[in-house]
C-alpha cells in the first residue's frame, strides 16, 4: 500500500479481516474461525446485538481494534493458543497495512473434539 488513505475504511475492514482470519487459522490448536457467535453459540457476546460475522473490525484513525470468534481444538491450553493468536494476528495487520492494532479480543466459541 502506497498511500495511507483512510479514507476508504470499509476495504479496510475487509482487508484486515482477511489477514486476522489468514492469521488464525495458522496457529496450533484453533480449529476454526467461528460464526456462531450470537447465535447458537455461547450467550455471551462482544455486544448486545447478534454478530453476523466472525471477525469484526472496528477502525480509528490509524487504530483497529480486531474481534474474533474462533474454536480451539480439545487438549490444547486455551489461554496460550489464544495469546499466540492475538500476538500472530497483531504481528500480520501491522505488517501488512498502517494501522496500529489496540486490541484484538478473542472470543472461544466452542472446543471442538477430535476423533
Amino acid at each position: 500500500m502506497a498511500n495511507k488513505d483512510l479514507s476508504n475504511k470499509d476495504t479496510y475492514v475487509g482487508v484486515i479481516s482477511s489477514i486476522a482470519c489468514a492469521a488464525a487459522s495458522q496457529v496450533d490448536g484453533i480449529a476454526s474461525v467461528s460464526y456462531e457467535v450470537g447465535y447458537n453459540g455461547p450467550a455471551f457476546t462482544p455486544s448486545k446485538k447478534k454478530r453476523t460475522s466472525a471477525i469484526t473490525v472496528t477502525l480509528t484513525d490509524d487504530t483497529a481494534v480486531i474481534d474474533i470468534a474462533v474454536n480451539v481444538f480439545y487438549g490444547y491450553v486455551i489461554p496460550q493458543v489464544v495469546c499466540d493468536m492475538q500476538e500472530k494476528i497483531k504481528q500480520e495487520v501491522e505488517g501488512s497495512t498502517y494501522y496500529k492494532v489496540k486490541a484484538v479480543n478473542v472470543f472461544v466459541a466452542g472446543v471442538v473434539f477430535n476423533d
